[in-house]
């Protein structure tokens, strides 16, 4: 057994401290990820988790190295403008907020002692919950809160800081197996919340570091049920059909930054570098994207696309590889590189970013006027690209659309960046988090109307929306309405899993009865890359047929990962 340390933590341990809290949430990424209720591809808590403290990792080398005047202080905001700049989805938003408690807790401080440590959870606590619009018990909250409750009572006992920190584990682990009784959905699932467990995983590597050991966490019985999917990345799986492989003359030490960026879009990454000459391999459904990324460091030659699955999807590789040709010769106006300071100006009152995803409907929202950043379910983009979009818009007043409910937090966390740090006006419009819900909005939007007006109109436009959607298992799973196979289509409706069913029409059809679409006025059907033609065509029949009296318009989106999207009005 390592000897207990059992002396106050001291200021220049916190590299190692993160690399080992990185460390152990990236080891457990995909089983956190597997803990979502319902086996669908948005179930990314522990990536968000991971890329965000890894943001606040990079951030914190990077201001060592520079060395930037104002000394710890500055250091300081360095790490907490990383975190946050790099937090995705309401998991990594949560996340951000524990760095940055840390930080301003710690910062200053030459030793870390157990009251520190107390001080330290407890302002955690209250910046998680500031950070959530409506805070639900039985979530990462309840599991923060729980740790900080436990270290303050420890300190009052006269533990030292590893005493502080075995007693916030302890009630740690006891919160998030209490999840499971706390929320319906996961009661019924049976299992524990993500977000609490990732915290549980971060909050054990700081206790590891503290003592030389590795605090167990209890592994998750659904890993044993779902690993036979998760594993078999040499097949490509139903959220990454598409492999890509390309060689890139750039220089080797491109090779790390480009895996840290493919890793973002897919699995089964491989980067070899060779002497100037990398050889590029990843699974993703994000095909364009994959490829850029290759070309922000050199030229991309040889690049070959393989569909994954049973059905060749020649068509749609074509258009991506093409829309990431187009994508760099991209006028200034629609790029998302600006970083501070670079003396950009509003050229307009008003503009609008949505994240949406799919060919069909990006191209549909920037000819309604909107800056687009790319995002769907299980890949949203980060704070710091939903900044780099909204002052990009050169604006004064920016409207942001999530585009999907897990990315509200991170919407409003940009607002907030981009206030304090471009003084640009941003209001996010919080109803928009669907794919329809978008779309619906950007029908109404004026850039010349009153921005006030605007705000009212687009946001009534998203609420007024009911959107479901028919999506392809993730895994096998047992779920509230029955147990679930993997590959199985599924019919979710304003969020809720309301079928499964064999075919993709049949899943459809239940979307249908659960929206009362026979009821609606206006109905938009968004087709995704994975609908066949054929499925496509019947779709838009029997959508017309169960409401006839409606105003039906389709749209050949290429959303990702869903078949189709619906929305209601």
């Amino acid at each position: 057994m390592a000897e207990s340390l059992a002396a106050p933590l001291a200021a220049r341990e916190l590299p190692a401290l993160f690399d080992r809290v990185h460390a152990a949430l990236q080891a457990r990424r995909e089983a956190i990820d597997d803990l979502n209720v319902f086996p669908v591809p948005d179930g990314d808590t522990g990536t968000n988790m991971t890329l965000t403290v890894r943001a606040g990792r990079d951030a914190l080398a990077a201001a060592r190295a520079n060395r930037p005047e104002g000394g710890r202080d500055a250091l300081a905001r360095e790490v907490i403008r990383g975190a946050v700049r790099g937090a995705r989805g309401n998991s990594g938003v949560i996340i951000s907020q524990v760095v940055r408690a840390v930080v301003e807790v710690t910062v200053g401080e030459r030793e870390v002692d157990a009251q520190i440590y107390a001080a330290a959870l407890s302002h955690a606590r209250d910046l998680a919950y500031e950070a959530v619009a409506e805070p639900v018990e039985g979530t990462i909250l309840t599991a923060i809160a729980a740790a900080a409750r436990a270290a303050t009572e420890a300190v009052a006992d006269d533990a030292d800081i590893v005493g502080a920190s075995a007693a916030a584990c302890a009630a740690t682990a006891i919160a998030v197996e209490e999840t499971r009784g706390q929320l319906e959905v996961l009661r019924e699932a049976g299992v524990v919340d993500a977000g609490a467990r990732g915290f549980e995983v971060l909050l054990a590597a700081v206790h590891g570091h503290l003592t030389g050991e590795d605090a167990p966490v209890a592994l998750d019985p659904r890993r044993d049920v779902v690993v036979h999917t998760a594993g078999h990345v040499c097949h490509g799986s139903l959220a990454h059909p598409y492999e890509v492989q390309y060689l890139l003359d750039a220089p080797d030490a491109s090779a790390a930054p480009l895996r840290v960026a493919l890793e973002q879009l897919g699995e089964s990454v491989v980067v070899v570098a060779a002497g100037g000459l990398l050889n590029v391999h990843v699974h993703t459904d994000r095909i364009g994207p994959a490829i850029e990324a290759g070309l922000a460091h050199g030229r991309a030659t040889a690049i070959e696309v393989v569909h994954l699955g049973e059905q060749v999807a020649e068509r749609d590789a074509a258009r991506a590889i093409s829309d990431a040709a187009l994508a760099i010769e991209a006028p200034l106006s629609h790029t998302v590189g600006v970083a501070p300071g670079t003396g950009l100006r509003p050229t307009r009152p008003l503009a609008v970013v949505a994240v949406l995803h799919g060919a069909g409907a990006v191209g549909l929202a920037r000819s309604l006027g909107a800056e687009v950043v790319d995002g769907a379910a299980g890949s949203l983009p980060s704070v710091a690209q939903l900044v780099e979009a909204i002052v990009a818009s050169r604006a004064v007043r920016v409207l942001v659309l999530p585009g999907h409910r897990n990315g509200v937090a991170a919407a409003r966390a940009a607002a907030e960046v981009a206030t304090r740090e471009h003084d640009v006006d941003v209001e996010v419009i919080a109803a928009a988090t669907s794919p329809p819900a978008v779309l619906a909005a950007l029908a109404l939007w004026e850039p010349e109307a009153d921005p006030d007006q605007m705000a009212e109109e687009l946001g009534a436009a998203a609420s007024a929306v009911h959107a479901g959607e028919v999506v392809d298992a993730v895994r096998d799973a047992a779920t509230p309405i029955g147990p679930v196979r993997a590959g199985q289509p599924l019919a979710l409706a304003d969020g809720e899993l309301v079928a499964a069913a064999d075919q993709p029409l049949d899943a459809l059809a239940a979307v249908c009865r659960a929206l009362e679409v026979g009821r609606a006025e206006v109905i938009t059907l968004l087709h995704g890359n994975a609908a066949s033609p054929e499925d496509r065509q019947a779709a838009a029949e029997l959508v017309a047929g169960l409401a006839a009296d409606a105003e039906v318009e389709v749209v050949d989106a290429g959303v990702a990962p869903s078949r189709f999207w619906i929305g209601v009005e």
